[in-house]
């Protein structure tokens, strides 16, 4: 089959899956957990992830028999999670430690260069290497659940990520599988058409299985092109990764259950204060508010890409945007508190 011809075939076969999950209920925001509440009440698919996973089975000649089944546990975890049946936090953080640490031992999963050598002496350690590996992949998996509150943010930026990496591999900078990399841009291209116009989520089954797709790819990519500085890798997931570590703090800073939602990450902020300013439907709000912040992630993750080896380099971007994000978070939830108080006096 053509690629133009799996694409097409592709297309509707979304168009029916989720027409029928409307039709008969079935894995829509309205059953289980509520996805995206504070700003849409329509009923939508959470089949993101049924059609990733589609695409893993396809390209199984991409990937060993353990990847896909660890793959296919993850999208197990999403589903139940977004099915209600798996409705804890804390348990589906058990199952993702547990099913992370299986994979990381079975496909070894390693990283031993971060450019420090204390911490890369560190690293030699089996178990420490083993902690490390963990603990990138729960920052990014979780991170990637938090961002994923707003038509196009997680699909848009994680299509940013591997069209970074196209860029790289089409000038022939890094060395990885092109074809793999093209049709895994274009699903995502698919998804996020359907997710701008509000006719898909990820769901949890999706978020997981993309997140965990990515973490693992780009591992790969960094230990088979080691001339990449790994503070390159850190800068294109410098955005769910920080949003996780800033929110906990937040949370804890002000005495709340690190593992109970809000609707005070940055998106959510600059979804409010849009509202508030325009006057628009909530579906346009939804959907402009993913292309603003993903406007700003594809310009830094494209400028950066030129220092792809200078370690200094990436740390001064990966700075810039953690202060881009913590001023914008800032000025949001004063323009919010703003408001609040306005429409009391009034």
């Amino acid at each position: 089959m053509t690629n133009s011809l799996f694409h097409i075939t592709l297309i509707i076969f979304i168009f029916l899956i989720n027409y029928l999950f409307k039709k008969k209920n079935i894995l829509t925001n309205n059953t289980g957990q509520a996805h995206q509440s504070f700003t849409l009440k329509e009923q939508v698919p959470l089949s993101g992830g049924l059609f990733l996973l589609i695409f893993f089975y396809f390209n199984y000649d991409f990937f060993s028999f353990n990847l896909i089944f660890y793959f296919s546990l993850f999208y197990l975890i999403g589903l139940f999670a977004d099915l209600g049946t798996l409705k804890s936090p804390s348990i589906r953080f058990f199952f993702q430690i547990i099913i992370l640490l299986m994979m990381i031992i079975d496909l070894d999963i390693s990283i031993y260069d971060i450019r420090i050598d204390f911490l890369n002496n560190f690293l030699q350690n089996y178990f420490f290497q083993i902690f490390f590996v963990l603990y990138c992949f729960l920052v990014l998996i979780n991170g990637a659940n938090f961002i994923d509150g707003n038509n196009g943010i997680s699909i848009g930026y994680f299509l940013i990520i591997f069209l970074v990496l196209f860029n790289l591999i089409a000038n022939q900078i890094i060395f990885f599988e092109k074809s793999l990399i093209i049709s895994f841009i274009y699903l995502l291209i698919i998804l996020l058409i359907f997710n701008l116009f509000n006719k898909l989520y990820l769901g949890d089954n999706g978020i997981y299985l993309l997140s965990v797709f990515s973490g693992y790819l780009l591992i790969q990519v960094f230990n088979t092109n080691s001339f990449l500085t790994p503070y390159f890798i850190v800068n294109l997931l410098w955005y769910p990764a920080f949003e996780i570590l800033f929110s906990l703090l937040r949370k804890l800073m002000f005495h709340h259950s690190p593992m109970k939602p809000d609707t005070l990450h940055l998106h959510q902020l600059l979804f409010i204060n849009l509202s508030n300013k325009f006057k628009l439907k909530k579906i346009i709000i939804n959907s402009l508010t993913g292309i603003i912040i993903n406007s700003y992630n594809l310009l830094m993750l494209l400028v950066s890409s030129i220092g792809y080896q200078n370690t200094k380099l990436q740390i001064v971007f990966i700075l810039i945007n953690l202060s881009v994000y913590l001023f914008s978070y800032i000025m949001l939830n004063k323009l919010r508190l703003l408001n609040i108080k306005s429409n009391h006096r009034n």
